[in-house]
């Protein structure tokens, strides 16, 4: 593990350093510079740190205790990957505030999978419960991993029908992995663990606040492909999942539901919204993914990650070439290689001004 990869899992053992004030600190140092080493010369930190906060990181500047605490989590099965890492998911890289690091325990091959998150009240009726499950059970057919909360009530529903049907799922936590919330769902999350993934940007010793829950839901969101809200009340934290979905150019899918339930208060209001947002067979998330029913399990893996990102950015508007650099960040002889074969495939159409479409 190199020094930029201690540094921030350093910083991230201070539970009162927001994701803003880490970032500060960082940027006032050089790559490859130990912070502990130069922390009480640096006076820009002085400025961006409380005299509070800056006394308790002062007594932690030991390496030997930063070793232990790294030697600890990596015994008790927890990958660390940070931003600077290979394995960290290509499309949290595409959002605003990425995680400086992801605490995984698990199956971290799911992080760089084809991911559909799906999220809702926690306190689902029978009619959500049955949504879930069904729309759960039929996108597990195709080797999509169902990204959830862990929460009660939809997340829970979610996760447990993915396992159930041979599928994956990823749960984002919003404390650190040594504090499993709801407690109720320890043993679904232990369960996880075998085959499938949990994670958080929070180092394990942390304890979730009320809003570390909202902030995380934009890994959930940033993580997935898109996002399903089955059933969600009016003041429901899921319809966060979907104000970061769009901010971040994901697809959203809202499941009606009565008019006269308050369950699905949110999700009615949602459409009313953003109609086109509605779905009423999993086919829609099917077809949004460019996946043939009529190939379960492989379809999904027809087409690399890269290849249904840039397909995803270019389905509805043409885009110039630059403009599809700039947004995958691939260097125009990748990006050229990839729309070739996607032209080759029937996939795109280049059109005039050197624009790309999705045929």
């Amino acid at each position: 593990m190199n020094i930029d990869d201690k540094n921030i899992i350093w910083l991230d053992l201070f539970g009162f350093l927001t994701y803003h004030k880490k970032k500060k600190i960082l940027s006032c140092f050089d790559k490859g510079v130990d912070i502990k080493n130069g922390f009480k010369f640096n006076q820009n930190l002085r400025v961006i740190l409380t005299d509070m906060e800056y006394r308790k990181m002062s007594n932690l500047l030991d390496d030997n205790f930063l070793d232990a605490q790294i030697e600890k989590f990596t015994n008790d099965g927890i990958i660390m990957i940070t931003i600077n890492d290979s394995r960290y998911p290509f499309l949290l890289h595409q959002i605003d505030e990425p995680p400086l690091c992801l605490y995984c325990k698990g199956n971290v091959q799911l992080l760089n999978s084809l991911c559909f998150a799906v999220v809702g009240t926690r306190k689902p009726t029978d009619y959500g419960v049955v949504v879930t499950k069904q729309y759960v059970k039929e996108l597990s057919k195709y080797d999509i991993t169902i990204v959830s909360g862990l929460a009660q009530g939809i997340d829970t529903v979610a996760h447990k029908t993915a396992i159930e049907n041979n599928g994956k799922t990823i749960a984002v936590l919003a404390g650190g992995l040594y504090h499993i919330y709801p407690a109720s769902n320890y043993h679904l999350a232990k369960e996880m663990t075998q085959n499938n993934l949990i994670l958080s940007e929070n180092s394990p010793n942390i304890t979730p606040m009320t809003y570390s829950f909202p902030f995380r839901n934009r890994i959930i969101a940033g993580l997935s492909r898109g996002v399903l809200i089955p059933e969600a009340t009016l003041n429901s934290g899921s319809l966060h999942t979907k104000n970061y979905a769009l901010d971040y150019n994901r697809d959203v899918f809202v499941v009606p539901g009565k008019i006269t339930s308050p369950a699905s208060a949110g999700t009615n209001a949602l459409i009313k919204e953003v109609p086109i947002a509605m779905t009423t067979s999993p086919d829609d998330i099917l077809i949004s993914l460019n996946i043939d029913k009529k190939n379960e399990k492989t379809s999904a893996l027809q087409l690399d990650m890269t290849e249904q990102i840039i397909l995803d950015y270019i389905r509805t508007e043409k885009k110039t070439f630059q403009e599809i650099v700039d947004f995958t960040k691939l260097s125009a002889s990748e990006l050229n290689t990839i729309l070739f074969n996607l032209e080759l495939s029937g996939l795109v159409l280049h059109t005039s001004n050197n624009s790309y479409i999705m045929a």
